[in-house]
């Protein structure tokens, strides 16, 4: 299982997918802002370009994107555990969220939430010692 170990903000790094140029970069300031080291990429595709080469203790994708979406890339990362993923959805239901829990997701966000909250979740990930992402299936 990939794990993330209690490290200070600057020695994690973070994948941001999101084809929306102005939600990915929004992200990645606010995270750089908290100390955060992050690379962003537009799509799945891109993405599993960059795990394929760097390592990332954390992966945060958009789920509808062009090319490969966010439940496909979610598999590919589970398959060759890369790093523990949230996901964030303008589609969210109970099936669904339950669907992408069940395929390997660390957390699961309404996109739109807070700033806070996606914050939140990302440092209780990062903080937390010995702490394994759910069972990809």
């Amino acid at each position: 299982m990939t794990e993330i170990r209690e490290a200070d903000a600057g020695s994690v790094r973070i994948l941001v997918v999101d084809d929306d140029l102005y939600a990915r970069q929004a992200m990645m300031e606010r995270l750089r802002s908290r100390g955060y080291q992050v690379k962003g990429a537009e799509d799945g595709l891109q993405a599993l370009h960059h795990l394929q080469r760097e390592r990332f203790n954390l992966v945060i994708t958009d789920m509808q994107m062009p090319r490969m979406d966010g439940v496909a890339l979610l598999r590919e990362i589970c398959r060759h555990d890369y790093a523990p993923v949230i996901v964030q959805t303008t589609l969210l239901d109970s099936y669904l969220q339950e669907v992408l829990r069940r395929t390997g997701a660390a957390g699961v966000l309404m996109k739109g939430e807070s700033m806070t909250e996606l914050m939140r979740l990302v440092e209780t990930l990062c903080r937390t010692t010995e702490r394994s992402s759910p069972q990809c299936g």
